[in-house]
C-alpha cells in the first residue's frame, strides 16, 4: 500500500473513532442544555447544511490548488471546533462549530467518505495511487479499518460513562485527534494533480447524474440517523451507555458486511450490489418503525447499517471510476452536498415528529430512501451488467 493511501486511512481513522461517540452525545448535549426536539432538529439542520457546503467548496479547491492542504486545514477547523465546543452554550455557535468540524456528517462512524469534506478530500487521495481495478478493495479495506474506530469511539462512550465521567468532556479527546491528523497529513506527497477551473468542466453530466440518487437517500436516512440516540431515548428509554453499545454493535455488522460486499460486487456487479444494498437497507428503516422493543429496533439497525454502509466503498469506486482523475474530490464534494443538505431537512422534520407518534420517523424515512436504488437503476441501467 502506497504512502499517501496509508496516511489517508490512519487520520481519518483517528477522527472515525471521535464519531463513534459524537453522533451519540452532540444531540443528548443539546438535550442537556435544555433546548426542545424542535430547536435540536434545527441545529442539525443548519449545521449539516454547513458541513455540505463546506464539503462542496473545499472539495473543488483542493482538485484545483492542492488536495493535500484542503486535507491538513480541515483537520485543524476538526480540532479548533471541537475545543471551543462546551465553552459555549449559546445554540448559534454550537450549530457553526457541529458544522465545521463535520459532527453531523456520519451516521454511526462511518466509512471513509461519509465524513464530509474528510471523505471528499480523502477519497480522491486514495484514487491518485491506486488503479480502477483495485479501488473498490483498498477502499473497503479502508472502510473496515475506520469502521473498526468508530466501533471503538461507540464503546469507549460506554466505558467513559460507567466510570461516571463526564462524556461530553470527549470533544476535548476530538480536538487531539484532531491535531494529530493534522500532522500526519503534513507528511502527504503532492502528486500535482490539478483541475483546469475551479468549476468542473469535464465530467459535469456524470457528476450531475451521481449525486441525484443521494437527495433521498439524505432526506430519508436523515429523518432519523443524526436524531437517532435522542429518538432511542424518547421511545425506549435508553441510556447514553446503552445507545453507545447499540452503536459499535451495528459497527461490528457493517465490519463484516464491509470484508464481503467488494468481493460480491466483482461477481454480480457493482450497480446491482449498490442497487439491491440499498433496496435491502430502506425496507429494514421501514420495520424499525414496526418495533415495539429496543433489542427489535436494534436488530434492525443492525441489519440497515450493514447493508446501507456495506457496500459504501463500491458506491465510492463506482463514482470515482465515472469521472475524470482531476475532478474526483469535487464530484465527493458535489454528491456529498446533494446527499448531506437533503438530510439536513430530516432532523428538522423530525424534531416536529418526535413529540407524536415515533414510528412515523422510520417510516416515512424508509418510504423516502427506496427512491434511492430506484434512480440509480434509471440513471445509470446501461451500466447493469458491468462487472
Amino acid at each position: 500500500m502506497y504512502k499517501n493511501v496509508k496516511i489517508a486511512i490512519l487520520s481519518r481513522t483517528l477522527v472515525s473513532f471521535s464519531y463513534g461517540y459524537v453522533i451519540v452525545i452532540l444531540p443528548l448535549y443539546l438535550y442537556y442544555l435544555g433546548y426542545s426536539a424542535i430547536v435540536i432538529g434545527a441545529s442539525l439542520f443548519a449545521a449539516m447544511l454547513i458541513n455540505s457546503f463546506l464539503t462542496f467548496v473545499l472539495g473543488m479547491v483542493a482538485d484545483h490548488f492542492g488536495r493535500k492542504y484542503v486535507l491538513a486545514l480541515l483537520f485543524l477547523i476538526f480540532s479548533i471546533s471541537s475545543l471551543l465546543f462546551l465553552w459555549v452554550n449559546n445554540i448559534y455557535l454550537i450549530t457553526l462549530f457541529a458544522g465545521l468540524a463535520g459532527f453531523t456528517a456520519g451516521s454511526t462512524g462511518g466509512p471513509i467518505g461519509s465524513g464530509g469534506a474528510f471523505g471528499a478530500v480523502q477519497n480522491a487521495i486514495i484514487s491518485e495511487e491506486v488503479d480502477k481495478k483495485s479501488l473498490s478493495k483498498i477502499l473497503g479495506y479502508a472502510a473496515i479499518i475506520e469502521m473498526v474506530a468508530a466501533m471503538g469511539g461507540s464503546f469507549f462512550l460506554s466505558i467513559i460513562k460507567l466510570m461516571n465521567i463526564n462524556v461530553y468532556y470527549l470533544f476535548y479527546f476530538s480536538s487531539i485527534l484532531g491535531i494529530v491528523s493534522f500532522i500526519l497529513s503534513l507528511f502527504l506527497k503532492d502528486y500535482g494533480i490539478r483541475s483546469r477551473k475551479l468549476l468542473p468542466s469535464i465530467s459535469y453530466k456524470n457528476i450531475f447524474k451521481l449525486s441525484i440518487p443521494t437527495i433521498p437517500c439524505g432526506l430519508g436516512s436523515g429523518m432519523l440517523l443524526p436524531l437517532l440516540s435522542l429518538w432511542l431515548k424518547v421511545r425506549y428509554n435508553t441510556s447514553a451507555s446503552e445507545t453507545g453499545f447499540l452503536f459499535g454493535i451495528v459497527d461490528i455488522g457493517v465490519v463484516i458486511s464491509l470484508i464481503f460486499m467488494p468481493r460480491l460486487s466483482s461477481i454480480i456487479g457493482r450497480l446491482k450490489l449498490i442497487v439491491l444494498s440499498r433496496a435491502i437497507a430502506s425496507i429494514t428503516l421501514i420495520l424499525i418503525a414496526f418495533s415495539s422493543t429496543f433489542i427489535l429496533a436494534g436488530i434492525f439497525l443492525i441489519i440497515r447499517g450493514s447493508f446501507a454502509m456495506g457496500a459504501v466503498p463500491v458506491r465510492q469506486s463506482f463514482v470515482m471510476t465515472n469521472v475524470h482523475d482531476t475532478e474526483r474530490a469535487t464530484t465527493n464534494g458535489a454528491t456529498s452536498l446533494s446527499r448531506n443538505s437533503a438530510s439536513a431537512f430530516g432532523p428538522l422534520f423530525s424534531g416536529y415528529l418526535i413529540s407524536g407518534d415515533l414510528s412515523f420517523i422510520p417510516l416515512i424515512g424508509g418510504i423516502i430512501t427506496m427512491f434511492d436504488p430506484i434512480l440509480y437503476f434509471l440513471m445509470f441501467r446501461e451500466k447493469w451488467k458491468e462487472k
